[in-house]
C-alpha cells in the first residue's frame, strides 16, 4: 500500500468522524429547540432538516461514500478496512473538543480493543 493511500485513509476516517460528530450537534440543537415547542418526533424531524449541521453531515458523508467507492477500485477491502476503525477514535477527539457530552473511560478501551478484532 502506498503512502497516499494511506493518507486518503486516514484521511476518510477523519472526516467520517467528523461527520458523525456534526450530526451528533444538529441533533442535539434540532432536540432543544424541539423540546420548547413540542416534543414529538415530528417537531424534531422538522428542526433537524433546518438546522446547517445536519445538511453538512449528510454532504461530508454522501462525499465520503463516493471516496470510499473509489478508495475500493485502488485498495483491497481487507488492507482498507481496519482504518475505518480510526473514524471511532477521531470522533472521540472531535467530541472531546466540540460537544459537552464527553465519552467515558471504558469507552477508550473501545477503539484499541475494536482494532485487535
Amino acid at each position: 500500500m502506498t503512502l497516499l493511500n494511506v493518507s486518503l485513509l486516514v484521511s476518510f476516517a477523519f472526516f467520517l468522524g467528523a461527520g458523525q460528530i456534526l450530526l451528533k450537534m444538529g441533533v442535539f440543537i434540532a432536540q432543544a429547540q424541539a423540546q420548547a415547542i413540542s416534543p414529538n418526533v415530528w417537531t424534531f424531524g422538522i428542526r433537524l432538516i433546518q438546522t446547517w449541521q445536519f445538511w453538512a453531515a449528510i454532504l461530508l458523508c454522501g462525499s465520503l461514500v463516493l471516496l470510499w467507492a473509489w478508495i475500493l477500485t485502488v485498495v483491497p477491502l481487507t488492507k482498507a478496512y481496519p482504518f475505518v476503525v480510526l473514524a471511532f477514535i477521531f470522533a472521540a477527539i472531535m467530541e472531546f473538543f466540540f460537544s459537552e457530552h464527553h465519552y467515558q473511560q471504558n469507552s477508550s478501551l473501545a477503539a484499541p480493543l475494536s482494532q485487535l478484532g
